[in-house]
C-alpha cells in the first residue's frame, strides 16, 4: 500500500506568489519534488519542476498546491488521461503529439482535444503548435510513377512479369493500375526477328522479299502498369521544442 508520508510534500512558505499563470514568478523556488497525479482513473509520477513548465501548474504549486490532496497522498485532476499523456510528454521532453496512422492518416479529433487542455494548463508553445497545424509538416508524402509494359505470351495467354514482387521499408507503398491494350507491330518480311516492330532495320534484303506489298503489321496484346510509388518521410526536428 502507498504510504502518502513517504512522498515529500511542496513547501513554498518563502516563495513569493505570482499575479496569474501568465505573469509567474522567477522559477528559483521550486523545489525538485516527487508527485502523483490521479487523471481521471490513470496515475502519473511526476515531479514539481516539470509540472512547473506549465504557468497555471506552476501558480498553483507557488500557492502551496490548492488542489484537493486524497487519501493515498496522490492530487485529483478530472481530465481524460489518454490527453493529459500529451501535455505531460511536452513539459517533460518538449517533444509535440504526432497522432498520425499510416492508413487513416491524423487523428483531427485527437490533436483538437490536446489543444483543448493545453489552453486549460497555458501550455502556449504547444497550443499554437496544434492550432497552426505544423504536425502537418511532420509527415511529407514523395510520390514517382513509372510505366512498365510487356507483351502478353501468345502461348499461354500470360505477363511473364515480376512487377509485383517488390520489397520495400514500412514508409514506402506501392500502387498498381493495370491496363491492357492491342498495338500493331511491324512484321519484318523475312521474318527477322530483330527487325520486329521495327521497320527501320531491314535493309535492301527485307525490301526485296517483300516487292510490291504493303507493310505488315499483326495485333499485339501489352498489359501496360502504371506504377505509383508513395514514401512518408518523417521530419523528427519538428516534433522537437525549440
Amino acid at each position: 500500500m502507498d504510504n502518502p508520508e513517504a512522498i515529500p510534500q511542496p513547501n513554498f512558505a518563502s516563495a513569493t506568489p505570482p499575479t496569474s499563470p501568465d505573469n509567474p514568478s522567477p522559477p528559483s523556488t521550486l523545489p525538485f519534488s516527487p508527485l502523483i497525479l490521479q487523471v481521471g482513473s490513470e496515475r502519473f509520477f511526476t515531479t514539481i519542476e516539470t509540472l512547473s513548465r506549465s504557468p497555471l501548474f506552476k501558480v498553483k504549486l507557488q500557492d502551496g498546491w490548492r488542489f484537493k490532496k486524497q487519501v493515498d497522498g496522490s492530487y485529483f485532476l478530472d481530465a481524460d488521461p489518454e490527453i493529459f499523456a500529451h501535455i505531460l510528454r511536452f513539459l517533460r521532453h518538449g517533444i509535440y503529439p504526432l497522432a498520425y496512422d499510416s492508413v487513416k492518416g491524423h487523428d483531427f479529433g485527437m490533436y483538437a482535444a490536446i489543444s483543448r487542455l493545453a489552453d486549460v494548463y497555458h501550455v502556449k508553445k504547444l497550443s499554437v503548435w496544434l492550432k497552426e497545424q505544423r504536425y502537418l509538416e511532420v509527415i511529407r508524402t514523395e510520390t514517382s510513377t513509372r510505366i512498365a509494359q510487356e507483351e502478353v505470351n501468345k502461348e499461354e495467354g500470360l505477363v511473364p512479369s515480376n512487377i509485383g514482387n517488390r520489397t520495400s521499408n514500412a514508409n514506402v507503398k506501392f500502387q498498381y493500375f493495370p491496363s491492357f491494350n492491342i498495338l500493331e507491330k511491324y512484321v519484318c518480311p523475312r521474318g527477322v526477328k530483330e527487325h520486329y516492330d521495327n521497320p527501320e532495320g531491314c535493309g535492301e534484303a527485307c525490301k526485296q522479299v517483300q516487292g510490291d506489298k504493303e507493310d505488315e503489321y499483326e495485333d499485339t496484346g501489352v498489359m501496360s502498369t502504371v506504377i505509383v510509388k508513395e514514401k512518408k518521410v518523417f521530419n523528427r526536428k519538428l516534433c522537437l521544442e525549440e
